[in-house]
């Protein structure tokens, strides 16, 4: 049951514009820093905090209690987005499960806690109130916030530029930077006018302008956000080579060891690949 919530709270949210029902630690401390409320108000404020947050039954089993695995997930599908053999279709498709596991990880991992259901109804007016409630990450890698900065800019480019567009982000492998790109405002805000968040992306890049796909078809990106938690590390993005600087001592890896790893990473990205055609051709 929704517990009656304090004046002085909801007097302070209609002031700044906060969801008063969106109770979460960045509104409470600046809640705390701005009106100094009392413990008493403090504490029903955290109890409510409590009851709302979701069980996040969508994500996958064996990772509930694992709160780093969104940011893992994240990480491991960034090395492959970045990676320049990654044909430019597949980057779209990661670029969009990792916004679905922002939206199903629970919220100590940074994500929102949403189920199949939420995910899949979530639309623009909701995702803005949402949005603040988003994990941010040190690693800008593996950061959700920048994560989902990054699927609004593949959507808002869809509602608002040609295919072509869509199709040179696609291409865009991304940037390894010390950076967040959340900072950043939204390169293509046309994503507020977009009608389902999680669309489909065809064979050909094309994405879905009308719905997100059939709630059966997410269990196919909730596969492989868990196989690709549980495989290898991907391969990371070749470098080029340093100019005149001394080699740093490393552990030394066999070459066999090296093409083994190397070949189970292979392995797992086309195991990923194919899972997340699954989810566009599902209906």
């Amino acid at each position: 049951m929704m517990t009656v919530l304090p004046d002085l709270w909801i007097d302070w949210c209609s002031v700044t514009g906060v969801p008063a029902r969106e109770i979460n630690e960045t509104a409470l401390l600046r809640f705390s820093q701005q009106v100094r409320p009392s413990r008493a108000v403090l504490s029903t404020l955290r109890r409510q905090l409590a009851l709302d947050v979701p069980a996040a039954p969508a994500w996958p089993r064996g990772h509930t209690e694992d709160t780093g695995s969104l940011q893992r997930l994240i990480r491991r599908g960034t090395a492959i987005i970045q990676h320049p053999g990654t044909h430019w279709v597949l980057r779209l498709r990661m670029r969009r499960m990792l916004f679905a596991a922002v939206l199903l990880a629970p919220r100590s991992h940074g994500g929102l806690g949403l189920d199949r259901a939420g995910a899949l109804g979530l639309r623009p007016d909701r995702m803005r109130e949402l949005r603040q409630c988003i994990g941010i990450a040190e690693d800008p890698n593996a950061c959700p916030a920048c994560a989902t900065w990054s699927w609004l800019d593949v959507i808002g480019t869809n509602s608002g530029w040609s295919h072509g567009s869509v199709r040179a982000l696609g291409h865009r492998r991304g940037e390894d930077s010390p950076v967040h790109r959340h900072l950043r405002p939204d390169p293509s805000p046309d994503w507020h006018h977009s009608i389902g968040m999680l669309p489909a992306v065809d064979r050909w890049g094309w994405i879905d302008d009308y719905r997100s796909i059939h709630p059966s078809s997410l269990s196919a990106v909730i596969s492989a956000a868990a196989l690709l938690l549980a495989g290898p590390e991907p391969a990371p993005a070749p470098r080029a080579a340093a100019t005149a600087m001394p080699a740093s001592p490393r552990r030394q890896m066999s070459g066999e060891d090296e093409e083994q790893i190397l070949k189970r990473a292979d392995e797992l990205i086309a195991r990923v690949e194919a899972i997340l055609r699954e989810f566009d051709t599902g209906r």
